[in-house]
C-alpha cells in the first residue's frame, strides 16, 4: 500500500523544547535523550516512516500535529486552534497522537479530529479516539526468546516497579489517590476504582498471588527501569534481569502503569509469552481485529482476590500443546498487528482498516 500523506502546518508558535511525537521519529530522526533508556534500541527497527510528510497541502490525506496532543493542548493551544481551523476550511481531518501517561485528562476534540493514544478507559472512550500500541523492544528477536513447554506447575513472572522509593513518596501517592477518588465520586464516575495508579494495583495483585499459593518469580523494584531518573544500578544488569524473568515465566503478569496500559503486555507478546493481564477497564489496540482471547489471560480488576483461582482453572484446562500454541499466537499477534509499522499499515489501509469510517468518511 502507498504511504498515507500528511501535511504539517508551520510550528513556529510551538515551544521548541516540546519534543516531537515518537510517531514521527522515522521522518525526522531527532535525537533521543540518553535518559530514556533503551529507546534507541526500541526505535532502531523503524526505518520507514509511518506517514509521508508532504509540502503540498493538495496531496495530503490528512493534516497532522507532530507533537503529542496533551503537550500541545497545554503549551500551544493557539497552534492547535489554528490547525483545526485550517483543516476545517480545507475539508480535511486532523490526526493527533498522544504517547503521554495523561489518561485521566479528557480530550476536547472537534468533529474533524482523530486522536491516537496509548491508553484510555473504556467507559470514557470517545468514538474519535483510537488506541495504538506502545513502542517496545522486540525481545523475542533481540534475546532469542521462543515458545517453551510449560512445566508441571504454572509460573507467573513479574519484574518491575511495585514499591515506592520512600515512605514520603508512598504517603504522597496515597494522599493523591484519596483526593482523586473523592473528585471522581463527586463527578459520578461509573468506575472510579480503575483510575488508581498502577503501583497500587501491582501491590494488590502480587499479594493476592502469593496468598493464593501461585508459583511466582517476582522481582519488585522501587523505580521505573526505562528512565534514567531513579535507576540505582547498571541499566544493562537491570535489563538482563528483566529478560531472564520473562524467559522463565509461563504467564507474564501485566498491570497498568501511570497510564491505563502496560508496556510489558506488548513485550511479553513479542517474547512468545502469554500475558496475565489485569483488566482495569483497558482498551487494547485493534480489539475488533485481534483475537486476544487466543493468547491472553484476562482478569477483571474487581476479582483480584481470586486471581490464583483463575490461574489454577486456566492451567487445568490448557494442556502443554495448547499452551505452546497460545505462545505462538502471542508472537504472531505482535508481529502481525502490534509492531507500529504493521499497526499503521492496517489502520491507514482504506480497504482493510477497522477505522475507515472514522478516518475517511466525511
Amino acid at each position: 500500500m502507498s504511504t498515507t500523506k500528511v501535511y504539517i502546518i508551520d510550528t513556529k508558535d510551538v515551544p521548541e523544547w516540546l519534543p516531537l511525537s515518537l510517531v514521527f521519529w522515522p521522518n525526522y530522526r531527532f535525537e533521543i535523550p540518553e535518559k530514556r533508556l533503551f529507546l534507541k534500541e526500541i526505535m532502531a527497527p523503524y526505518t520507514k516512516p509511518f506517514l509521508d510528510i508532504v509540502s503540498d497541502i493538495e496531496e495530503a490525506d490528512f493534516i497532522a500535529v507532530p507533537v503529542d496532543y496533551f503537550f500541545v493542548l497545554e503549551h500551544a493551544p493557539e497552534y492547535l486552534a489554528r490547525v483545526y481551523t485550517f483543516a476545517k476550511e480545507l475539508g480535511k481531518k486532523v490526526l493527533l497522537f498522544d504517547y503521554t501517561d495523561y489518561v485521566d485528562r479528557v480530550p476536547k476534540l472537534p468533529a474533524h479530529a482523530v486522536l491516537f493514544r496509548v491508553s484510555v478507559y473504556r467507559h470514557h472512550k470517545q468514538p474519535s479516539e483510537i488506541v495504538m500500541p506502545y513502542f517496545v523492544e522486540d525481545l523475542g528477536t533481540n534475546y532469542a526468546i521462543t515458545p517453551k513447554e510449560r512445566g508441571s506447575s504454572l509460573i507467573v513472572g513479574y519484574c518491575g516497579q511495585a514499591r515506592f522509593g520512600s515512605i514520603a513518596k508512598k504517603w504522597k501517592a496515597v494522599a493523591k489517590r484519596i483526593a482523586q477518588s473523592i473528585l471522581l465520586r463527586l463527578r459520578r464516575d461509573v468506575r472510579p476504582a480503575v483510575h488508581i495508579r498502577g503501583i497500587f494495583w501491582r501491590n494488590q495483585v502480587i499479594r493476592a498471588l502469593r496468598k493464593g499459593g501461585t508459583e511466582c518469580r517476582i522481582i519488585e523494584r522501587a523505580f521505573y527501569s526505562l528512565h534514567q531518573s531513579g535507576v540505582v544500578a547498571d541499566p544493562k544488569d537491570i535489563r538482563r534481569d528483566y529478560v531472564e524473568n520473562l524467559k522463565e515465566c509461563d504467564l507474564a503478569l501485566c498491570v497498568r502503569g501511570d497510564a491505563n496500559a502496560s508496556q510489558r503486555f506488548f513485550e511479553a507478546l513479542s517474547a512468545s509469552r502469554i500475558p496475565l493481564l489485569l483488566d482495569t477497564d483497558v482498551v487494547l489496540p485493534l480489539e475488533g481485529v485481534v483475537s486476544y482471547t487466543d493468547c491472553v489471560v484476562r482478569i477483571p480488576f474487581d476479582d483480584i482476590k481470586c486471581i490464583s483461582r483463575h490461574v489454577d482453572v486456566w492451567s487445568s484446562t490448557h494442556e502443554s500443546s495448547v499452551f505452546v500454541e497460545m505462545e505462538q499466537k502471542a508472537r504472531k499477534t505482535y508481529e502481525s498487528f502490534l509492531r507500529l509499522d504493521q499497526y499503521f499499515d492496517l489502520v491507514f489501509d482504506r480497504e482493510r482498516s477497522p477505522y475507515k469510517t472514522i478516518l475517511y468518511d466525511a
